[in-house]
């Protein structure tokens, strides 16, 4: 009797265990973040149990809020942030045969670039209009499986990559100043964009955001470079590269008459999509106590950063000072483009602060001087930092 229980036990653990097989090797997927940490439980509160690097393959459990349950190759279990894992498509068989083809995004202002082939899948990145991107694979529900050049791997819409010959190198996107320009005297610019236009660092799309002009705008003329991009100065002194397809030439004066007498002008508003999208160019930067950019930054020194180089807004250095700033914003009216700010220490004190993003995400630079972290995304539901959420500001 009891050889047959035992027998019996066996044979339905030998069934649970091949079950417990089946459903984890349902769904697989690649890290795409240099590191990321894998924990005991679905958010950032549990402890950190082991570490998965950029490239592994993973097999995923389940999911909860975001998080998915994961097995490594050493046979460890644990939960990992679904927004650095990379899903297999579940959404049927793939064509390999565009490996090696490129392709160029039409999507206005940017392309959301997933961790799988729907909408249902995290953001990973985001792919601006006029970009080309390599392509990797085709899904058969329309999606291209593509690797961004600043080395993002992902999933966007065949509705919004069209395959080109075209190189990354032949707008001139990639080099640091235009291959020809003719300079500009004495003419004038209308800006035609909707509701503002993003002005660079560079001729080009890839380039970094700066600072933006408004709609209706006249900004003077400085350069215009052999890819259709002027070199402007705009009314608030900022100096960049914008699209000649959102730049008319005029013969109309400025509409800031105040340009030469002393009264001061009150600051405009920020331009919330220049913010997010420059935070979103800085994931994955290195954190680094005391850093202010462009290589590294502190939380404070991050916001600092993406503030004054999206729209020329300077707000104070310290997480304290930068949380008293602005205006106060109540939970309901919470918009991208806000600062959130936390008291991570428990001591009624703001020590850390990040960027709103939407969604009930924000971006920052975590970590410490002994646990360093990095630029990245997180859910201001989780049980963590729903607890240590102080106040949102806006600018």
């Amino acid at each position: 009797m009891v050889k047959k229980l035992v027998a019996t036990l066996g044979i339905s653990a030998v069934a649970i265990s091949i079950n417990a097989i089946e459903a984890s090797a349902m769904e697989t997927g690649t890290i795409t973040t240099s590191a990321l940490n894998i924990r005991s439980g679905p958010s950032t509160s549990n402890s950190i149990i082991d570490k998965a690097y950029k490239g592994q393959n993973i097999e995923i459990l389940e999911s909860s809020n975001g998080w998915y349950k994961v097995k490594l190759s050493n046979g460890k279990i644990g939960w990992a942030s679904g927004q650095y894992i990379s899903k297999a498509s579940n959404s049927g068989s793939t064509d390999t045969s565009v490996q090696g083809k490129k392709g160029k995004i039409v999507a206005s202002p940017r392309l959301n670039i997933r961790s799988g082939s729907g909408t249902n899948y995290s953001i990973v990145g985001k792919a601006n209009n006029g970009e080309i991107v390599e392509i990797l694979e085709r899904s058969s529900n329309g999606w291209f499986k593509i690797k961004m050049s600043n080395g993002i791997v992902g999933w966007g819409s065949t509705s919004y990559i069209v395959e080109t010959n075209q190189s990354s190198n032949d707008s001139n996107e990639n080099t640091q100043k235009p291959s020809t320009s003719t300079p500009i005297q004495g003419k004038r610019g209308k800006i035609k964009a909707n509701p503002k236009l993003n002005i660079r660092s560079g001729a080009g799309t890839t380039y970094s955001v700066i600072g933006s002009a408004n709609n209706g705008d006249i900004v003077d003329l400085l350069e215009k470079s052999s890819n259709g991009w002027y070199k402007i100065k705009s009314q608030n002194g900022t100096i960049g590269w914008g699209s000649g397809d959102y730049i008319e030439e005029t013969t109309e004066s400025s509409n800031n008459n105040n340009n030469n007498n002393n009264t001061p002008q009150p600051p405009s508003s920020i331009d919330k999509n220049a913010v997010v999208n420059l935070a979103y160019e800085l994931m994955g930067k290195p954190y680094k106590w005391g850093a202010e950019g462009p290589d590294s930054f502190d939380c404070s020194g991050f916001t600092q950063y993406v503030y004054k180089q999206s729209g020329g807004k300077s707000i104070p250095r310290v997480s304290r000072d930068q949380a008293r700033y602005g205006t106060a914003v109540s939970r309901e009216n919470y918009a991208p483009g806000d600062l959130v700010s936390f008291d991570t220490d428990g001591n009624g004190e703001v020590n850390h602060v990040g960027i709103y993003v939407g969604n009930n995400q924000f971006i920052h630079c975590s970590g410490t001087p002994s646990k360093p972290e990095k630029v990245k995304i997180d859910n201001l539901g989780s049980s963590y930092w729903s607890k240590v959420l102080k106040g949102v500001r806006r600018f």
